[in-house]
C-alpha cells in the first residue's frame, strides 16, 4: 500500500507573518505584495481564512486591523472557520517583532514551493501510471518543464546596497584592464565593427538574428559560434533544431578550409582541397564547441542541456539556437504567438541563470518585403512582440541579391572604378566570383546597453559558408558606390 504524502508546512512561521501584517502597515504590504492564499497550508485553514480577508481589505483601500478583519471574516461567512476574533489575538500575541517579517515570509514561500514540487511530482507518478505514454521524450519533457516552472517561480533574490554593486563594478573594471581583449568585454563576435558596437556578446544577454528564409541567418550564427569556440576559446553550445550535425559540420569545414560545400558534399575534390579540408576537420575538432541536431526541439529540453552542459564546463561562453520559430513549450498555450512569448522568456531567464550570452534566430514577417527598400524592421519580428521586449540585442539581415528582381545593382568587389570602366565591365560577359560573393546588410536594430547603427556590411562567401568584415578598401569603394547610385534611379521605366 502506497504511503501517503504528507506536504510541508510551517504553520509558526505562517502565524507569525499573519500577526505582524495585522499591527504593522509596512509588514502588511511586504506580506500581500509576496505571498497569496495557496502560500499558506491546510494544516491550519485558519490561515488561508484570516490573509483572504486582509487581501478583500487590501483590494479596496481599507484599513486592516483586527475589528476590520474580523468584520470582514463575517461578511465573507468565514469567522468561524477562522475562530475570530480570538485567534486573531491570538495570531497577534505571536509576534515579538515585526522586523524579522521577510525571514518568515521566505519559510513560508519555500514551504510553499517544496509542496507545489512533491504534488507535481506525485502528478507526474500518476501520469505515469495512468496514461498511455506516446512520446517518451515529449513525457520527460513535460515533465522536465513543470519541475523548472516550480523552481524559477520560487528565485527571488535580495536588494544590492549601492556599495556592494560599485564593489562589483570596480572588480570587472580591474579585470577588463588586465585583459588583453581590447574594447571587448564580453565574447568576441568576430567582427570588428559589431565588436566595436556591442563589446561582445555580453553574459545573460538574449541576442535575437532576425532575417527573411535563405538570407544567410544561419550560417551567420555558426560563424559566430566558430569565433566563440576558435578565437575567444571558450566552450560553445549549437542547438540546431533543423539541420542535423554532418550539414552543421560541412559548412564549417567549408568556412574554414575554403572548399566549397558542394564539392565536400560530393567528395569531388582535388589533392589541394583534401589537405585543406583536412587542416579544416583538425582545426574544428580541436574546439569546443558542442553540437545537438534534436529535431523539434522542446524548451524544456533545450534548458534541461544547457544547465547540463554548463555544469560540464562551468565557462560556457555562448549558446546559439536555431531556430526560434520550430521550438515547442511543453504547456499548453492559446495561440501560438502566446507560446512563442513563453519561449521567450524562458530563453532570457535561462540566459540571466547560466551567464551566458544566448544567440536565437528568428524569422521575420512578410511585412518587409512590401516596402520600397525591402529593408526589415522590428515590427516585422514574426509571431511575437514580446521577442522584441525580452531581447537585449536584435540583428536584422538584409541582401540586396536576395531581392534582385526588385533591384538593378552592380555591386563593387574590390577598387573604386570610373564609370567608363564599370559600362565596359558590364558589357563583358559574367563570370563567377569565387565563394559566390553577396554582402550581406546588418541592422543592429536594439541595443539595449548601447547604440545602434543600420548598413553593418559583412562579406558573405556562399559558397563556403563563410563571412568576413570587409576591408576599409572596400569600404571606400561601397561608399562611392551608393553616391553614385543616389545619383539616377534605379526604375526600369526611365
Amino acid at each position: 500500500m502506497a504511503k501517503e504524502l504528507v506536504l510541508p508546512s510551517n504553520v509558526e512561521a505562517e502565524r507569525t507573518v499573519l500577526g505582524a501584517m495585522l499591527i504593522d502597515t509596512n509588514a502588511l504590504s511586504v506580506g500581500i505584495g509576496s505571498l497569496t492564499v495557496d502560500s499558506f497550508s491546510d494544516v491550519d485553514k485558519r490561515n488561508k481564512a484570516v490573509f483572504r480577508a486582509m487581501e478583500a481589505l487590501t483590494k479596496r483601500h481599507m484599513a486592516v486591523d483586527v475589528q476590520t478583519v474580523h468584520d470582514e471574516l463575517v461578511t465573507m461567512k468565514l469567522d468561524k472557520e477562522a475562530g475570530s476574533p480570538e485567534y486573531l489575538l491570538e495570531l497577534i500575541n505571536s509576534v515579538t517583532s515585526t522586523s524579522s517579517i521577510d525571514h518568515y515570509i521566505k519559510i513560508v514561500r519555500d514551504h510553499q514551493t517544496l509542496r507545489e514540487l512533491l504534488v507535481q511530482i506525485q502528478k507526474i507518478q500518476d501520469d505515469y501510471a495512468e496514461k498511455e505514454i506516446r512520446d517518451i521524450g515529449d513525457f520527460v519533457a513535460n515533465a522536465s518543464s513543470s519541475i523548472s516552472e516550480i523552481a524559477n517561480a520560487r528565485q527571488v533574490g535580495d536588494f544590492k546596497t549601492a556599495a556592494e554593486a560599485a564593489k562589483e563594478m570596480e572588480i570587472r573594471m580591474d579585470q577588463m584592464a588586465q585583459s588583453d581583449t581590447g574594447d571587448v568585454t564580453g565574447i568576441t563576435t568576430g567582427f570588428k565593427r559589431l565588436d566595436e558596437l556591442t563589446h561582445g556578446w555580453q553574459k545573460e544577454n538574449l541576442i535575437i538574428v532576425a532575417a527573411r528564409p535563405s538570407i544567410g541567418k544561419t550560417a551567420l550564427t555558426m560563424n559566430f559560434a566558430y569565433n566563440a569556440a576558435f578565437k575567444a576559446k571558450v566552450p560553445v553550445a549549437f542547438f540546431s533544431c533543423e539541420m542535423n550535425a554532418n550539414d552543421i559540420m560541412q559548412r564549417l569545414v567549408a568556412s574554414r578550409s575554403y572548399v566549397a560545400g558542394n564539392a565536400i558534399n560530393t567528395g569531388h575534390l582535388t589533392k589541394h582541397d583534401r589537405v585543406a579540408v583536412a587542416g579544416a576537420i583538425q582545426e574544428i575538432s580541436n574546439t569546443k564547441l558542442y553540437i545537438d541536431d534534436t529535431p523539434n526541439a522542446m524548451i524544456g529540453d533545450i534548458i534541461a542541456k544547457a544547465t547540463k552542459l554548463k555544469a560540464k564546463e562551468p565557462n560556457l561562453g555562448l549558446i546559439v539556437i536555431d531556430y526560434l520559430g520550430i521550438i515547442r513549450s511543453a504547456g499548453k498555450a492559446e495561440s501560438r504567438q502566446q507560446e512563442v512569448s513563453q519561449i521567450s522568456a524562458a530563453l532570457k531567464t535561462m540566459a540571466r541563470q547560466l551567464k551566458v550570452p544566448v544567440i536565437v534566430c528568428a524569422q521575420l514577417n512578410r511585412g518587409a518585403e512590401g516596402s520600397e527598400t525591402k529593408k526589415p524592421m522590428l515590427s516585422n519580428l514574426r509571431e511575437s512582440g514580446s521577442i522584441e521586449q525580452d531581447a537585449d540585442l536584435v540583428l536584422l539581415l538584409y541582401r540586396e541579391d536576395y531581392y534582385e528582381g526588385h533591384l538593378k545593382k552592380k555591386q563593387p568587389y574590390g577598387q573604386a572604378q570610373n564609370e567608363e570602366q564599370e559600362e565596359k565591365k558590364a558589357d563583358e560577359p559574367k563570370k563567377d566570383t569565387p565563394g559566390d560573393i553577396s554582402i550581406l546588410q546588418v541592422d543592429l536594430a536594439k541595443n539595449r546597453n548601447g547604440k545602434t547603427e543600420s548598413n553593418i556590411r559583412l562579406v558573405f562567401s556562399k559558397a563556403y559558408s563563410r563571412f568576413d568584415s570587409p576591408t576599409e578598401e572596400y569600404q571606400h569603394a561601397y561608399q562611392k558606390f551608393d553616391e553614385r547610385r543616389a545619383n539616377f534611379s534605379l526604375d526600369d521605366d526611365e
